[in-house]
């Protein structure tokens, strides 16, 4: 309440001063230009509320800003002279662009006719690595903040981006609300480069995304831009199955503040407030977010309450722009890490111990497994017009993550967990300490600390016939682990608890990495464009300070990753484009050596070398490399718009779950020597009548083996080679298909969805056993979902102006769906999707 407070006396503040955009009077600067004009439908009726932006490059922040009147006018004065971009948008229609230099033009009593939007995907450039389809080959697609704005906020990013061409997700709470995967063309977020503003976030040790973080950052979002296939990200870590770059910089000329409740089913709750200072002293803007989120989860002990801010500032100087920000919040949830079996999704089992399995069942339940972890983000970007041709832009960020995970356990050995002699028999002591000390319980305590810092600066050139990027990436991690037994019984005291600290694993580890890159978009001739990209990449891990094993090394990596393509745009309505890509990932650290696992026997990935040192130049699991061709194109009707993408991705040594055996001839993480990733990507948004939109995709993949040799332990413990030679890679599902009708007019919008997933697989196996004997265990059944979206936004004639309503119902067919599977003890576990549930949210703006 406190901050919420501060936010209200905030607001008060702004509002005595003259903050419109930039429309106040300032006699000082009367000679400088006017931007006015009138925006209306294609039929000349005025468009009443219509946005108007000037955006300043590079940066694309909103520099200027205003809304037509009821005669659909608007005048935007004394606004400096310099190149923007005019960016017009109406919900429902096509957003309206054009570059303007005010310095050599006038922009002034222009009438501007936006037409009913018939393609959903909008051809902007936004910010650095974000293209346009217009003229770079490349494969993507656009989510603006109209979108997400129309979709209730109480779902992971990942939910939302699951509408979009070869996109699927999951969620391990089955609400769709803390820990989320993203996976695009069948690769998991690993394999994904994804950033905010430009910055990674995948963790640099193990690559994984942890969208719960930043939950609620959709509230901030500007657009979000996806890049489907190798070669996407210059920069951060290799972008293997594609990338998405998140602008998350809601600074706006004009004041505004903002309050939203919402209530939905498994007692889910959100109270979020906002201001946005509008222009100070024409060169500040001011904005700030604080958002309290609550929801029991569906699937037991899978509850989840964060906090969550935003608060930042961007100040605009006559040929730059400096924009300081941070977000984060606390977090505490119960984990929901483990599915269930496949027979629990339609029936209620028997666990086997007395008690029942139900498609809600939470293993992590018995023993409260929870996490409290806080990962505040600082960020300060710089953009500078150095020149008419020549800008520079960096930014600079910290990251700081510090928390703990507390989990039952009694699946430890009494080795693993320090026990003394004598606790259990001997030949008991790699034994789970529920075989050999029933009577006994732990609660153990994972602690991570972790910070990382970067800095990625870039020049960009500009010319008549090129643009030319040229720049580098330098970041540094450094991560300490310990865990130790937090709360136990029947075991002894002095082990146990934070006075004692009695640590089972303790060390350090970290990664520099550098890169330095250059990407340049030349027009060959007037209908032809190349691109040209290169990233060369230097990254090495260190491990070190083990407290108990003593083991330490150092293994680097450099990379060369090109990229070419060419677009031909014969007609403003045609666009047809390929590329090749190179790209080379090496493995994540655990992968190397896992330290949390030390206890349990393992030792680092490495060969040995005669004194017992490691050779790191010969570790168990080598980068994986591949070659992304891509042939696409798209054709654009009068109320219409089609694209088609082929894609042939060749690995090679594609880091596999099992691919190998360590020294004690046990399965573990290795390479596939020769694996396949292929298919096609359609894509149709048809204007049906006024207001009514139809979007669809479809994925059609092929995803096998050429040569592998996967070990596998057998249900005696022994270990055998299996041929899986023509056999489907675990995860990837080769048919995916999303439909969806959008209404949107008049403050109405009411929206239906459907996604289709085809079947997957667990594991590499392709659903058979070691001796071939079909395993329906093994398969990730393919599934439907229908998700529907309303809302109503009232005119600002009426008394209830500037209220929104929006309502979602998720799962409308009530179908009990299991989204996806993985390999587990005895038998596979999956990952049950919430049955039919519903959110409605409340949001009134103050102007």
């Amino acid at each position: 309440m406190r901050i919420i407070t501060c936010f209200v006396l905030l607001c008060s503040m702004f509002s005595a001063a003259p903050v419109v955009g930039r429309q106040a009077s300032n006699p000082s600067r009367t000679s400088e230009p006017v931007v006015s004009g009138r925006v209306t439908d294609s039929n000349g009726i005025a468009l009443v509320g219509a946005s108007v932006e000037l955006r300043i490059s590079p940066s694309e922040l909103t520099r200027y800003g205003a809304q037509t009147d009821s005669d659909g006018r608007f005048a935007i004065q004394n606004v400096a002279k310099g190149t923007y971009t005019v960016r017009i948008s109406f919900l429902g229609y096509s957003t309206w662009t054009r570059e303007v230099d005010l310095s050599t033009e006038t922009f002034s009593d222009v009438v501007i006719e936006l037409s009913e939007e018939a393609v959903p995907y909008p051809e902007v450039i936004v910010s650095f690595r974000r293209t346009s389809k217009a003229i770079q080959p490349v494969t993507i697609s656009n989510i603006t903040a109209e979108e997400l704005e129309r979709a209730p906020a109480m779902k992971d990013l990942p939910v939302l981006l699951a509408r979009q061409p070869s996109i699927t997700y999951y969620s391990e709470n089955g609400n769709g609300m803390g820990y989320s995967t993203l996976r695009m063309r069948g690769f998991g977020q690993r394999r994904l480069a994804i950033a905010i503003n430009g910055i990674p976030q995948n963790d640099p040790e193990e690559f994984n995304v942890f969208w719960i973080n930043f939950f609620d950052i959709q509230g901030v979002v500007e657009d979000v831009q996806i890049q489907r296939g190798a070669g996407a990200s210059l920069y951060g870590p290799a972008a293997i199955g594609g990338a998405v770059n998140i602008r998350a910089m809601p600074y706006r000329p004009e004041f505004f503040t903002r309050v939203e409740v919402g209530g939905g089913s498994f007692n889910t709750r959100r109270y979020t407030a906002e201001v946005n200072s509008g222009l100070l002293g024409d060169k500040v803007v001011l904005f700030g977010r604080v958002s309290r989120l609550l929801s029991d989860g569906y699937r037991d002990w899978s509850w989840t309450e964060f906090w969550r801010f935003f608060a930042g500032g961007t100040m605009y100087g006559e040929n730059s722009t400096l924009t300081v920000q941070a977000y984060g919040g606390p977090q505490k949830d119960g984990l929901a890490y483990s599915g269930i079996p496949k027979a629990a999704n339609t029936e209620t089992i028997d666990d086997g111990f007395g008690g029942t399995i139900d498609r809600k069942y939470n293993f992590s339940s018995f023993d409260g497994d929870v996490e409290n972890f806080h990962q505040p983000h600082v960020e300060v970007h710089h953009d500078l017009n150095l020149s008419p041709s020549l800008s520079l832009s960096q930014s600079l960020f910290w990251v700081k993550g510090e928390g703990f995970f507390d989990f039952g356990g009694t699946f430890r050995s009494a080795n693993y967990l320090r026990l003394p002699d004598g606790y259990v028999a001997d030949d008991e002591r790699d034994l789970p300490l529920f075989i050999s000390k029933p009577e006994a319980s732990v609660l153990f305590r994972a602690y991570l600390d972790q910070w990382q810092i970067g800095w990625v600066p870039r020049l960009t050139f500009s010319s008549d016939r090129a643009t030319t990027t040229v720049g580098l990436e330098a970041r540094f991690h450094r991560s300490y682990r310990w865990g130790r037994m937090q709360e136990a019984t029947n075991v002894p005291a002095e082990l146990v608890g934070s006075e004692n600290d009695a640590r089972v694993y303790a060390f350090r580890s970290e990664k520099k990495m550098a890169s330095v890159y250059a990407s340049t978009v030349y027009n060959l001739a007037p209908k032809w464009t190349l691109q040209a990209d290169l990233q060369v990449t230097y990254r090495v891990y260190r491990f070190y300070d083990e407290e108990f094993f003593g083991n330490e090394f150092e293994k680097p990596y450099v990379f060369a990753n090109p990229r070419v393509g060419v677009t031909f745009k014969p007609d403003p309505r045609t666009t047809v484009h390929a590329s090749v890509a190179y790209a080379q990932r090496e493995p994540r650290m655990k992968s190397l050596y896992d330290g949390e696992e030390a206890g349990a026997g393992f030792l680092p990935a490495f060969e040995q070398n005669q004194d017992g040192s490691w050779n790191t130049d010969e570790p168990f699991v080598a980068s994986e490399n591949l070659i992304d061709i891509e042939f696409g194109a798209a054709y654009v009707f009068e109320r219409a718009r089609i694209g088609a993408n082929l894609f042939y991705m060749d690995f090679n040594d594609e880091i596999i779950a099992s691919g190998g055996l360590d020294q004690f001839g046990v399965p573990r993480s290795g390479n596939a020597e020769n694996s396949i990733h292929a298919g096609i990507e359609l894509e149709l948004a048809v204007s049906l009548v006024a207001g009514l939109q139809f979007r669809g995709n479809t994925t059609i993949s092929r995803n096998r083996f050429r040569t592998f040799t996967e070990y596998a332990t057998l249900p005696d413990f022994s270990v055998a080679p299996l041929d899986r030679a023509d056999n489907p890679i675990a995860g990837f599902p080769d048919n995916i298909a999303n439909a969806g009708l959008v209404y949107v007019r008049n403050g109405l919008n009411a929206e239906i969805y459907l996604a289709y997933v085809g079947k997957a697989y667990v594991d590499n196996s392709g659903g058979t056993l070691a001796d071939g004997t079909p395993s329906d265990i093994h398969i990730i059944d393919s599934y439907t979902m229908v998700d529907m979206v309303a809302g109503y936004e009232f005119p600002v004639s009426s008394v209830l102006a500037n209220l929104r309503l929006n309502v979602a119902l998720n799962n409308v067919l009530n179908q009990k769906v299991l989204q996806y599977g993985n390999v587990g003890f005895p038998d596979p576990q999956f990952f049950p999707a919430a049955t039919r549930h519903v959110y409605a949210g409340l949001r009134y703006t103050i102007k």
